[in-house]
């Protein structure tokens, strides 16, 4: 694919102790802007805006080069890489956070290199809002700004999360945040209220049930997700979702309402080739073709 414009991912950099039904791996790579380079890095030049400490093994990042990632907005600060660990249940939408160690990432304060700030894509991935409210300020003319949150910034910050859905074209959530955020059970009920808000577009993450697309001005669409036999972590699966979704965009330079839906596909596609290993091993292992051909069997799953 020959890209028209860069994307600017802003999130969080991390090592992670992650155990599954399927095994156990220590201070693995983490964090929203790996999985969010290694997707969108697929698509077109994607700048990460993140901070790690001095311990980080950067030879373990070395592959999003050669990938289009550009690591200019991706600081060395002196400390310790932020760590989280987490145990999945059986059921893998179940998981147990057992520590997280902010380390250098308690002190983030972003900045975005010339570049970074000059491209017209703009995932906010899930940071505080008040970081992700600074980097929209320092940001030249994005056309299109996507935004993730979480629901401990719902529930310690709504304030901040309210101002930025004012502030963004696209909120991408899942069902239980849109519950927590707006009330509302049904997602195109919430979805609904914060489209009132000022975003032209919610996405709304149902995990294994897909996602939900709902527009200000078309017809909501429904994708289901890529059915896997086995999923060994889902750790990083809506990161990568949303890296991929808005890579497609930047390298299409289209929000018309049918790429905004194919978006949506290859964000879903993507995502379905991170939970088949554990962190990104699998996401460093796709070219653009496996993507394409799993799109092409996915497209005859849905025709009728």
């Amino acid at each position: 694919m020959h890209y028209k414009q860069e994307l600017t991912a802003v999130g969080s950099a991390a090592l992670d102790t992650i155990e599954t039904p399927h095994g156990k791996v220590e201070d693995v790579l983490g964090g929203s802007v790996f999985y969010i380079g290694a997707a969108a890095g697929l698509f077109a030049p994607t700048n990460i805006v993140a901070v790690v400490g001095d311990d980080f093994p950067f030879d373990e990042i070395e592959f999003l080069r050669e990938r289009n990632v550009n690591f200019d907005g991706l600081e060395t600060a002196m400390g310790d890489t932020f760590r989280w660990s987490g145990r999945y249940h059986k059921n893998m939408n179940i998981r147990d956070t057992l520590s997280t160690e902010l380390g250098v990432f308690a002190g983030f304060e972003p900045k975005l290199p010339f570049g970074a700030a000059e491209a017209k894509y703009l995932l906010l991935a899930n940071i505080h809002p008040e970081l992700q409210l600074d980097v929209l300020e320092q940001m030249e003319e994005p056309r299109l700004v996507a935004f993730d949150t979480m629901n401990l910034w719902i529930e310690t910050a709504r304030e901040q999360v309210l101002e930025l859905i004012k502030k963004v074209d696209l909120v991408i959530i899942n069902d239980e945040e849109i519950t927590l955020l707006t009330g509302e059970i049904s997602p195109f009920a919430g979805a609904s209220k914060i489209i009132k808000m000022g975003p032209r577009y919610v996405v709304v993450k149902k995990g294994e049930h897909g996602s939900v697309l709902i527009s200000r001005d078309d017809p909501p669409f429904l994708c289901p997700a890529f059915p896997l036999a086995e999923a060994k972590d889902p750790t990083g699966a809506g990161d990568t979702f949303a890296g991929a979704m808005m890579g497609y965009l930047a390298a299409t330079d289209d929000l018309g309402d049918f790429n905004m839906r194919r978006s949506i596909i290859y964000g879903t596609i993507t995502a379905s080739f991170t939970v088949e290993d554990f962190s990104i091993e699998r996401l460093k292992q796709i070219t653009s073709d496996d993507i394409e051909e799993r799109v092409r069997v996915f497209r005859t799953m849905v025709e009728f």
